[in-house]
């Protein structure tokens, strides 16, 4: 199932100790004028056999806000005199999942629709790389901050780190063309975050069937949460971010 995900982002992130809050709605995102500051690819995959399922799903993401969307708040210690109220955030990262899925139970309903309930855990793989730009006042003593025309840079590297995770299904088909899925699943535990969870439900239908495959459309939302925080001082990262929004793909059925 490719799909697309069109993320609102609300929360806060700190790049080497220098914290910015971030209400950045999906038409914030597109109002960016900077290039590639809202792509990705994404897409899912299941099999099952029996009571049996292994569930995957890969997202990349490259987004960002600036303007009213993202305001510095805190400033480390290091960095002396003023600034402006203003700031840009940009965020690069890959979110994989991968799960063991189990029918708990199903049951038929009226003419031809069904319901089943599944249990699914596994684990969910983040790798992120932050930009945060500043915008400086004259005369400041910027620390281990790159300075250049007026703004400072924070850049985090690469962070890694892995969510275990557990979750529930509900899958209730209306009729052979048409069924709905809503998941819902909590995870970290502070084995890589402190905490994250994850909600997600979207309609299929089928509008094409050929002799091996069922095609069909679909339409729902995501919201995924996360509280990530590593190092201290100068290099404190911390990412804690709901990003949630629309989602719109194609499933083919084998």
């Amino acid at each position: 199932m490719p799909y697309a995900w069109l993320p609102a982002i609300n929360g806060s992130t700190t790049v080497k100790g220098r914290t910015t809050d971030i209400n950045a709605g999906i038409g914030d995102i597109l109002d960016r004028k900077i290039p590639a500051q809202l792509f990705g690819l994404m897409g899912a995959f299941e099999a099952r056999n029996g009571r049996f399922a292994v569930m995957t799903d890969l997202t990349y993401m490259k987004l960002g806000a600036d303007g009213g969307a993202a305001r510095p708040r805190s400033v480390h210690p290091l960095v002396g005199g003023g600034l402006a109220a203003f700031a840009t955030v940009q965020f690069e990262m890959v979110i994989a999942e991968a799960a063991v899925g189990y029918e708990l139970v199903r049951w038929q309903g009226a003419g031809a629709s069904e319901t089943a309930i599944d249990l699914y855990g596994g684990g969910r793989f983040w790798w992120q790389k932050a930009e945060a730009e500043l915008g400086l006042a004259a005369g400041l003593t910027i620390g281990d901050l790159t300075f250049a025309r007026g703004r400072a840079l924070a850049a985090s590297g690469d962070v890694t780190w892995l969510d275990p995770l557990i979750g529930l299904r509900l899958r209730h088909r209306f009729t052979p063309q048409a069924d709905l899925v809503l998941r819902g699943d909590v995870g970290g535990f502070g084995a890589g975050s402190k905490f994250s969870w994850q909600a997600m439900g979207y309609v299929n239908w089928e509008f094409a069937r050929t002799q091996s495959v069922a095609w069909s459309g679909m339409l729902g939302y995501r919201a995924l949460y996360v509280d990530f925080s590593k190092g201290r001082g100068r290099s404190h990262y911390e990412y804690d971010m709901l990003t949630h929004g629309p989602v719109l793909g194609l499933t083919a059925r084998f």
